[in-house]
């Protein structure tokens, strides 16, 4: 889909601090994080829907939500527990017509700061250029960290 940011991250026309790519998935860093770390997985073929999606690659997905969630660990952040989210639709809040799963890190104790970063944190875009700075070192100090199969 030629005006999807995934799609187009994905095909290598737009930027995106990239953790882990094989041929069937990406595992990005949100441009809009709710917490250190907070990743993005979504699928290169464009699936706006999960029920337009096969269970082949649901399990992709959702195993490299798992493995981000090792790197996360891995690589130092305060992860002692995560949320898994996927906001399937625009009435579920989802700005991206394109399937990708949240895996945020959580800290324990968060949950105030979470939830108003989550509801805000859209609205200041100004610094994207040192925000994005800022990820693409975190994007690979988790890439290193990215478990193998």
């Amino acid at each position: 889909m030629t005006d999807c940011i995934f799609c187009a991250i994905a095909e290598g026309r737009e930027h995106g601090s990239i953790v882990h790519a094989d041929d069937r998935a990406l595992v990005m860093l949100d441009l809009f994080p709710v917490r250190a770390g907070h990743g993005l997985v979504l699928l290169r073929r464009h699936v706006a829907r999960l029920e337009e999606m096969t269970e082949t690659e649901a399990a992709h997905l959702f195993n490299r939500g798992r493995r981000l969630i090792r790197a996360q660990k891995a690589a130092g952040l305060p992860a002692r527990a995560h949320n898994l989210v996927v906001n399937d639709g625009p009435e579920a809040n989802q700005h991206v017509p394109h399937v990708h799963l949240h895996v945020i890190p959580r800290r324990g104790g968060d949950t105030l700061g979470t939830a108003l970063t989550w509801g805000t944190r859209m609205m200041n875009v100004f610094g994207l250029q040192s925000r994005r700075a800022r990820l693409d070192r975190q994007a690979a100090l988790l890439a290193e960290h990215f478990p193998g199969e």
